[in-house]
């Protein structure tokens, strides 16, 4: 029986930090203000969502077959083109890639796929080296962090901090100035770029009518991630499969204000296949500046059975935008550490149990307050809160983990775990 006692200690450590007290409100504020102001000025982003979790709800049907056209349209475009089972096979077919070509280092666009399988820790055993280039992940990378958010792995990492870790890394002292760390970033990650073998991305949409491969970014580095190297991997979760290019567009319009509070996303990619030129004589030639070879690894991992279970299935239309998580009284006081695992949150505990087991998912699914606001706040209308009590319940009844007994009493005495009278829970979340 999964032990409880240890995760719920180390929350009320994490609690009382004030470094992390101190990023997870400047994060909120600087995001709820951008947020706001960007709902005001782009009128039908609502209906944009809505749109886009009708298409998403009324397609997962069609999943596995969308997955066959994909993969055929990827191909038919010169991409190889990979289903992965588990984890275990996604690392396979990389490091074989890897150690096929002589790799010896890989640049890296952010990628919660490849966390959700721990590529970076296998193919540093394998003897290749791995550099993230997104600030927030390689300054994860450095700390030997766990991320805080799905989009924005570092934002609960105080400015002080990420100086103190950043200054290791370039070998001298650095302000806390994000101006001036981020600087140092680009820079590293421009040598790094050139020096690297391999390009590696995940995937934000792939189109399963033309294969088209969706990359979003707001730093740029995806864009030479997926151009420099001489080859480039994909790695991408089958949810990640859209029926068509116009669903991939509704996708674009819609993330950017939930994931940033942006109005739009600065950097959009789309890979269609191997660079190719036709300016001599109309010829077609490829590849032309960008990579010679294309791989895209479609991963499974627990997302079929998810797709079959009725209770859960809708979770698989998640973006994973994490808007979620700004209002979740939790998230607001331990921030990622709300989950021990990739998928933090409460969306993440249904996740987590797919994708890795239902005993790592237990502490998740029993810290949830039920409080529903991210529901309310879900572009896809996930009920996550339905969909946590269904979860405990079969943690239960398979002898997984039992409540705490003092969390089972708060529960039926003020319906939370913390004991809080329900005026006081609704006061907590209002501030």
């Amino acid at each position: 029986m999964v032990k409880l006692e240890a995760y719920f200690k180390d929350l009320v450590e994490k609690s009382h930090e004030e470094f992390l007290q101190t990023a997870i409100v400047r994060s909120r504020t600087h995001y709820l203000t951008r947020k706001e102001k960007n709902l005001q000025k782009l009128k039908g982003i609502q209906d944009w969502a809505e749109e886009l979790k009708d298409v998403r709800r009324a397609t997962l049907d069609n999943l596995p077959e969308l997955v066959k056209q994909a993969k055929q349209a990827m191909e038919d475009h010169g991409m190889h083109v990979y289903l992965a089972r588990d984890g275990n096979e996604a690392n396979k077919i990389i490091s074989e890639l890897c150690e096929s070509w002589n790799a010896k280092i890989m640049v890296k666009g952010k990628s919660i796929a490849s966390e959700e399988i721990e590529m970076n820790e296998h193919l540093e055993e394998h003897g290749i080296e791995v550099w993230e280039t997104d600030v927030g992940a390689l300054l994860l990378q450095i700390m030997k962090g766990k991320a805080m958010h799905p989009t924005g792995v570092s934002i609960a990492v105080p400015r002080e901090t990420a100086a103190e870790y950043f200054s290791k890394l370039a070998g001298k002292g650095l302000p806390p100035d994000p101006p001036t760390l981020v600087a140092f970033v680009r820079e590293f990650v421009r040598k790094k770029v050139l020096e690297a073998d391999v390009g590696f991305t995940g995937a934000n949409a792939i189109t399963a009518d033309t294969g088209s491969i969706y990359l979003l970014t707001n730093e740029g580095n995806g864009r030479l991630v997926t151009s420099v190297p001489q080859k480039h991997i994909v790695l991408a979760g089958i949810e990640k499969v859209m029926p068509s290019r116009n669903v991939a567009d509704l996708y674009v319009k819609v993330m950017p204000v939930y994931t940033t509070g942006a109005d739009a996303i600065i950097y959009l990619s789309v890979i269609g296949g191997i660079s190719t030129s036709n300016d001599i004589e109309r010829i077609s030639v490829t590849p032309a500046s960008g990579p010679k070879e294309v791989h895209v690894i479609l991963l499974d991992n627990g997302r079929t059975a998810l797709l079959k279970d009725q209770d859960f299935r809708e979770v698989l239309t998640c973006l994973k935008c994490g808007a979620c998580l700004m209002e979740c009284p939790l998230w607001n006081v331990v921030a990622g550490y709300f989950g021990e695992h990739v998928y933090m949150g409460g969306f993440g505990a249904i996740l987590t149990a797919f994708t890795r087991s239902l005993e790592a998912a237990a502490p998740q699914a029993f810290t949830c307050t039920l409080c529903g606001k991210c529901k309310d706040l879900c572009p896809m209308g996930i009920d996550v809160p339905e969909m946590i009590r269904k979860l405990r319940q079969r943690i239960v009844e398979k002898g997984i983990a039992a409540p705490h007994e003092r969390i089972a009493s708060n529960a039926r005495r003020t319906f939370n775990p913390y004991g809080e009278p329900r005026e006081k829970r609704f006061d907590w979340m209002k501030s």
